[in-house]
């Protein structure tokens, strides 16, 4: 099948150029509030940052957090994640899986979405799990189930040490939002809530899709210049094309039998040449809400972060922000 996703090591910018000094713990934690439009966040106070080393790479934390690498064993592989968590840990948090594109790393996506800033402050565990050779297997047509069992794993195991197993969210970048598709259709039994941005669906894994287990809530982002996952699709007729961003949107419409759309305009407040339109799926008989943010102009990004992709990366809108605001009003 062809990839419609590229390598994005050498896209991202060098988000980090060494470590920083430890920074002090904060007398109380920050709260914060994340804009419902933007998702900016403001916060109560100044947050101090670090960076803590993971291997080789080093991931941003901020003050009164902790971060580290572990591993679980799944079909007989070493299957490794990073998780970025308040310290002290709070008692049955809900937890944001964060799934990296193809060819990048766990502490990658960590960074490049800005989360320390929104787990410390909303109190979630944000867990970014490892790909096999850094390739998710998305298309349910052509690959294994191993990556889905990996997760179905993960959150089993971080169940035990915390998490609310009832608020378990999933979101990704390119492949890793072919993935979260996957697991929407493949693991609602587990899920509640899904982010994707980046990647619509696949003909093949629409097929898969045809019937969930349960129906869940999702949200888009998607970028009209995107010339990896183009917004208007590749081969769209095709058993294993990749579907427009219009009929992937029509697809959830009618499996979660929404019977109106209302359409917003979000405020241009950054000056890179993008604008961005939410759309709202409404009157979802299913119990599920359907989003789209449209990014006009908007490239193979993850929005508001800092991603050096193909195309512009807007920062009208924080898709980390909106994305949380999203997926934590749900539970399974």
């Amino acid at each position: 099948m062809k990839t419609y996703y590229v390598r994005l090591s050498s896209l991202l910018l060098c988000l980090i150029a060494g470590a920083a000094s430890p920074a002090r713990a904060a007398s109380a934690t920050p709260t914060g509030t994340i804009d419902p439009v933007s998702g900016y966040l403001t916060t109560s106070a100044t947050i101090k940052h670090s960076y803590t080393k993971i291997g080789k790479l080093y991931v941003q934390t901020a003050a009164g957090q902790t971060a580290y690498s572990a591993n679980i064993t799944v079909n007989g592989v070493s299957r490794r994640y990073v998780v970025l968590r308040p310290n002290p840990a709070p008692a049955s948090a809900p937890m944001l899986l964060l799934l990296h594109p193809n060819s990048t790393a766990p502490e990658n996506m960590a960074n490049l979405t800005q989360v320390a800033d929104y787990a410390l402050t909303q109190g979630f565990w944000a867990v970014m799990p490892a790909a096999i050779n850094g390739v998710w297997q998305d298309d349910p047509g052509t690959s294994n189930s191993d990556d889905v069992t990996f997760i179905s794993s993960l959150i089993d195991t971080l169940s035990t040490q915390g998490v609310d197993a009832t608020r378990v969210y999933a979101a990704g970048y390119s492949n890793g939002g072919f993935m979260s598709e996957r697991l929407a259709c493949e693991l609602s039994t587990k899920i509640a809530a899904f982010g994707i941005d980046a990647a619509t669906l696949h003909g093949t894994q629409a097929s898969a899709c045809a019937s969930p287990s349960i129906l869940r809530s999702k949200v888009y982002f998607l970028g009209t210049a995107d010339n990896v996952v183009p917004y208007a699709g590749i081969s769209t007729g095709t058993p294993n094309g990749l579907w427009s961003a219009t009929d992937t949107m029509n697809f959830w419409v009618n499996q979660q039998k929404c019977g109106g759309v209302l359409s917003t305009p979000v405020p241009d407040i950054a000056n890179d040449g993008t604008t961005v339109q939410q759309t709202q799926y409404t009157g979802c008989s299913a119990g599920t809400a359907l989003q789209l943010y449209t990014i006009y102009n908007g490239g193979h990004a993850w929005p508001g972060g800092t991603t050096s992709s193909v195309g512009t990366t807007t920062q009208d809108i924080k898709a980390t922000g909106l994305v949380w605001r999203f997926v934590s009003t749900y539970r399974r």
